[in-house]
């Protein structure tokens, strides 16, 4: 009668220890403090309307206000119209994403880059806005 193969030893694997020559960089974080990421009244703050407005058809989409990369404030609409955010700064980020029937058209009512109004065919809505 043969030994069954339930019986047998896994054939042992040789393992190796990873090593390293090479140095280990610290990284520095930057200091983020609540005073330096809340929306609150800054000289240079300002209040953006966004708006959506859709053609021949419905959506839905949100805007998001980002201010160093921390999300400060998200709004959705679900027909054609407009959100504020009420204290805006240069190099804060507004991003929209959302979904349209027909056409689609967002509005940023300041100087942004890339520049608005950003037209979008039906389907997704995905773009990023930088306050100028």
């Amino acid at each position: 009668m043969a030994k069954s193969a339930k019986n047998k030893k896994p054939a042992s694997r040789a393992r190796s220890i990873p090593t390293s020559n090479a140095k280990t960089k610290t990284m520095t974080i930057p200091e983020l403090s609540a005073n330096a990421l809340v929306a609150e009244g800054a000289p240079h703050s300002k209040p953006v309307d966004v708006t959506f407005t859709f053609i021949g058809g419905i959506g839905q989409a949100t805007a998001v206000l980002f201010r160093k990369g921390v999300l400060i404030n998200m709004q959705s609409i679900s027909n054609t119209g407009s959100v504020t955010f009420s204290e805006v700064q240069s190099s804060d980020v507004i991003s929209v994403n959302g979904v349209c029937t027909g056409k689609a058209q967002v509005t940023v009512s300041t100087t942004t880059t890339p520049a608005s109004p950003k037209t979008f065919n039906p389907g997704l809505m995905m773009a990023n806005f930088l306050i100028k």
